[in-house]
This record gives C-alpha cells, sequence and structure tokens, in this order.
C-alpha cells in the first residue's frame, strides 16, 4: 500500500498537476472586443471541483448565472449566451494524471443544451435588423449541428482545460525561444511567428508571448494591409500546475496607424473558502 501511494505521488509530481482536491475554484474571464468603432463585452465565471479518481481526477464545472452579452447575434457572443444557459447545471469531465481532458459525462446532453439556448435567441420580429439577426444565428446554430461529437467534445472540455497548465510546470523556466502561434481575428486566423519565455517570478511561474505577422483585410471599399499582433502574459501556480491568472492581447493595425480591431481577454483563478 505505501509502495502504491509513492507510485502515485511520483507520478503526480512528474506530470506538474496537483489540483487542490475538493475545493471550489473561480474562474472569470473578461473579454472586450472592439471592431469598426463597436465594442463588445463578455463576462464569464464558472466554478470547478477537483476530485480523486481512478487514474486521475474527475472535475465537477458548474457555470455560473451571468448578464447576456452585448449583441447576441455576434457569433462569439451568442454562444458564450449559449454557454451561460448551462447555469446550475454540473459538468462532469474525467481527467488523467497529467490535467488531460479525456471524458465527459453526458455530452450529449449538454451539447443540446447549448443548442436549444442558441435557438432561443432567435429574434422573431420582421423588421430588417431582425431578420438579419436571425439568418446570423441561424448560420452559428448550423454550424454547431454540423459539428461531429470529437469536435463538439474539444469544445466543451476546453471549459476545464482552460486553467489547467501542467504542460508549464512540467517544462519549467527557460530562456526565450522562437516561436510560431495561431491568433484569431474578425478576418480569420494566421499563424505568427514570435517570442515565448517562462521565467519564475514572485513564486509563480510566468509565461509570456509576443508574435507578430502580416494581415490583409478585405472590405467594400477594397483590400487594406496591416499588422496582426498577439501578446500573453500567463502566470502559473507551480505547486498545483494551475492558472493564477492571464492577460492575452490581439490586435489588428492597418498601415496608416488606425486600429482595425482588438481583442482582450482576462481570466482570473482563485480558492473559495469552504463554509
Amino acid at each position: 500500500m505505501i509502495a502504491l501511494a509513492a507510485v502515485v505521488l511520483q507520478a503526480v509530481v512528474a506530470s506538474g498537476f496537483s489540483p487542490p482536491l475538493e475545493t471550489p475554484l473561480r474562474v472569470t474571464s473578461e473579454s472586450i472586443r472592439r471592431e469598426r468603432g463597436v465594442t463588445r463585452r463578455v463576462i464569464s465565471a464558472k466554478r470547478i471541483v477537483f476530485h480523486r479518481a481512478p487514474g486521475g481526477y474527475l472535475a465537477e464545472l458548474t457555470v455560473e448565472p451571468q448578464k447576456p452579452g452585448d449583441d447576441a447575434d455576434h457569433a462569439a457572443i451568442a454562444f458564450a449566451n449559449g454557454i451561460a444557459q448551462l447555469a446550475g447545471r454540473k459538468l462532469v469531465f474525467e481527467l488523467d494524471v497529467r490535467g488531460r481532458v479525456t471524458a465527459m459525462r453526458d455530452q450529449a446532453g449538454a451539447y443540446a443544451a447549448i443548442l436549444r439556448a442558441v435557438r432561443s435567441l432567435t429574434p422573431t420580429g420582421r423588421d430588417p435588423g431582425s431578420v438579419a439577426s436571425a439568418k446570423r444565428i441561424a448560420a452559428l446554430l448550423g454550424a454547431l449541428e454540423r459539428l461531429p461529437p470529437d469536435r463538439q467534445f474539444a469544445m466543451l472540455a476546453s471549459m476545464v482545460a482552460s486553467p489547467i497548465a501542467a504542460d508549464i510546470v512540467a517544462e519549467g523556466a527557460g530562456p526565450p525561444r522562437a516561436v510560431r502561434v495561431p491568433a484569431a481575428s474578425p478576418y480569420g486566423t494566421m499563424q505568427l511567428d514570435g517570442l515565448r519565455a517562462v521565467r519564475e517570478a514572485g513564486g509563480a511561474l510566468e509565461v509570456s508571448v509576443s508574435a507578430v505577422g502580416e494581415a490583409r483585410i478585405d472590405g467594400a471599399g477594397g483590400a487594406a494591409t496591416g499588422e496582426l499582433t498577439l501578446d500573453t502574459l500567463r502566470r502559473v501556480d507551480p505547486r498545483t500546475g494551475l492558472l493564477l491568472e492571464s492577460h492575452e492581447a490581439v490586435r489588428t493595425v492597418l498601415d496608416d496607424g488606425s486600429l482595425a480591431s482588438e481583442r482582450v481577454t482576462i481570466t482570473r483563478v482563485e480558492r473559495l473558502k469552504v463554509s
């Protein structure tokens, strides 16, 4: 029995993942999007409780109620509003010892609930604005309905995987190195070249990425060119392999210096007191 416990402990240390057990964690995220003079804001919060399980962990995730995001027919906001409709429903994920999500219980039921929620956002008015909004939501709903089960799983699993950073703990601090990373903007997803560094700071591991690439924007007035930049900073607890906080900014700046789009996302993880 002692030998078995030693093996389990060694696996946990090597994996870089050792979350607090039976302790609620609150993950809050605020995303601010600016595009063509319009600012949209989405705020979300969820609670996660980790439990020991054979072969790894169980993670129970509960979405907290939230106010619907602005401009509900915008694709990203409509999906976020759909996720919000899961509020109060306990989602259970299975993880291995490295913190990788391997399965979800009742995946079909959770995904069906999201589809129903997105469908409920469809306006019923006959005015031009409502008709256009209904078409955009219908297009999003169609894309979600066509996703195969493995893509559905990846989307749902990201809810619990986003605050897990065991790979960074296992990697440890190191000098800057060249990387090629994806960055999504309203004008498409691009691969950007940049630098990534991991350093120790104040008892945490800090991971920074700065990358840049050329951007092309096609519009009614013709094509415009500019620069797409990605800057991220993540602080990770090396004792647990969980995120403490992260800041990410993706910006598209045209050659004339004007800002075409910007997305700033701030995420924080806090341990709640158990009453």
